[in-house]
């Protein structure tokens, strides 16, 4: 006979980094690996169970030996939470020095069990031992995953939705399983002793395929496609911190070096987000926009918005590209520095929908203003500067799919240049543009018959944080 247990997380969360990763890599081990349970079952029987004899639970630990199949809850999203953790040179009472570290977990339903079943025969007293050390097993995985597991009365019988080893289907993911004979002091090893004997897996273990045949669509699902029943993620939102604060004059240049850091995470990445080389995507990809503080003049904060959505695996490179330490430096230590952008660190601060995320760029409103200076698309023929910035914006709306029949064009200066003099003051052009192709800009005024809603970023260099309107209540 067959045996099956049941583990349910209250917490609703389930945490455990794979053998061969980092914590930081924000990966999570699902579903469990076979290493990892018979380890949680030794580990539980040295603080909870003591007194069962060594020789019953290597009796057991070699019963269930054969990597068992798996059939896992549907998981509600992946999430992470952030440590700052003191380095060896930090110094109480003082700031700085630390290390961050993330703590990756799925949130999982708390009513759904994780069944895991081994086709083996047990004895009775085997069997009973089983079911009082998984019933004592306090958590699985980290020890923010606590448990409560027991062993069925009555054994599934495994589909295609469940996770077998050694078989293809839809999803397959690697996991570490024992070798047989099963030997308890490997499963005890540590992993500074393992690295101590210059091993990379533990002595007696080896690694297993899994694959199920039915694919769990619940996360990271390789297709673009966003669900339905979920809000879907268009902004990821960045905390700017930086010693010397950065102008909004000079956004530009932050988003341009942090485009190219996700460029390499994302390795070239796909069309529909990055919209490189030319791609046709009606400007449904990446905007990288650093919002100026209008008080202050100050760019505190830097959103990613894609209007035609992200998929997980786009937010995980996103969110996981090297933010930190950019700057306007070019070629190292010693290469020549762009002016205007001082050493910045990006903090993730959310992500999801752009309303949410971004409510400060989306309204709803009937009159929007320019933050950053608004750069004309076509070139200016034989007609009057309010007639030429109008016939640009109205341009520029509809390839965005906004109505421009309606729309009120105003100049928010009186000048008669373009650029004016509030322009004059912002970089214009990216880093690899030379000075000579600066773009004229403007700040404009637009008013709509009913209130419409954002992010609204038109004209050249929209994607870069320049043509940028706010609500103007």
């Amino acid at each position: 006979m067959s045996v099956t247990v049941a583990i349910r997380f209250p917490l609703g969360r389930y945490h455990a980094t794979p053998w061969d990763h980092s914590v930081n890599e924000g990966v999570v081990e699902w579903p469990p690996a076979p290493w990892r349970l018979l380890r949680a079952l030794v580990a539980t029987w040295y603080t909870r169970w003591p007194d069962l004899p060594a020789p019953e639970l290597d009796g057991l630990l070699e019963a269930l030996g054969e990597p068992p199949s798996y059939r896992t809850p549907s998981v509600l999203s992946p999430a992470h939470t952030r440590h700052y953790l003191p380095d060896l040179d930090h110094k109480k009472g003082e700031t700085g020095n630390t290390d961050l570290t993330l703590d990756p977990y799925l949130r999982v339903n708390r009513d759904d069990e994780l069944l895991v079943h081994w086709d083996v025969e047990l004895t009775d007293e085997q069997r009973g031992t089983l079911a009082k050390l998984v019933e004592l097993m306090p958590y699985l995985g980290r020890a923010e995953s606590v448990c409560q597991a027991r062993v069925l009365d009555t054994d599934a019988a495994p589909d295609e939705h469940w996770w077998r080893p050694m078989t293809g289907g839809a999803q397959s993911v690697r996991l570490l399983a024992p070798r047989r004979p099963v030997s308890r002091p490997a499963l005890e090893l540590t992993t500074v002793e393992m690295r101590r004997q210059r091993r990379t897996i533990p002595p007696g273990a080896t690694w297993v395929t899994y694959g199920r045949a039915a694919a769990d669509r619940s996360i990271g699902h390789p297709s673009r496609t966003v669900s339905s029943a979920l809000t879907p993620v268009t902004a990821v939102r960045f905390a700017v911190m930086s010693r010397a604060p950065l102008m909004a004059t000079y956004g530009v240049l932050l988003a341009d070096v942090a485009r190219r850091r996700v460029i390499r995470q994302l390795n070239g990445g796909p069309r529909e987000v990055l919209g490189h080389q030319r791609a046709t995507t009606d400007h449904q990809h990446a905007h990288w926009l650093p919002v100026p503080d209008p008080e202050y003049g100050v760019v505190k904060t830097f959103v990613v918005w894609v209007p035609a959505g992200l998929t997980a695996a786009d937010v995980a490179a996103i969110a996981g590209s090297d933010l930190r330490r950019l700057s306007g430096r070019l070629g190292g230590d010693d290469g020549y520095e762009v002016k205007g952008l001082p050493m910045v660190d990006l903090l993730l601060q959310a992500a999801g929908s752009v309303e949410t995320v971004a409510p400060e760029l989306c309204g709803p409103a009937r009159r929007w203003r320019s933050l950053t200076p608004y750069l004309p698309v076509r070139h200016r023929k034989r007609e009057s500067l309010d007639d030429y910035v109008r016939a640009d914006v109205c341009k520029e709306l509809a390839y965005r799919g906004r109505d421009p029949q309606q729309v009120t064009v105003g100049r928010a200066s009186a000048d008669e240049g373009i650029p004016d003099r509030w322009a004059r003051s912002f970089r214009r052009y990216r880093i690899s543009d030379r000075m000579s192709r600066a773009r004229p800009g403007l700040g404009i005024q637009l008013e709509f018959p009913e209130p419409t809603g954002g992010p609204l970023a038109i004209g050249q260099l929209s994607h870069f944080g320049l043509g940028l309107f706010a609500p103007d209540d």
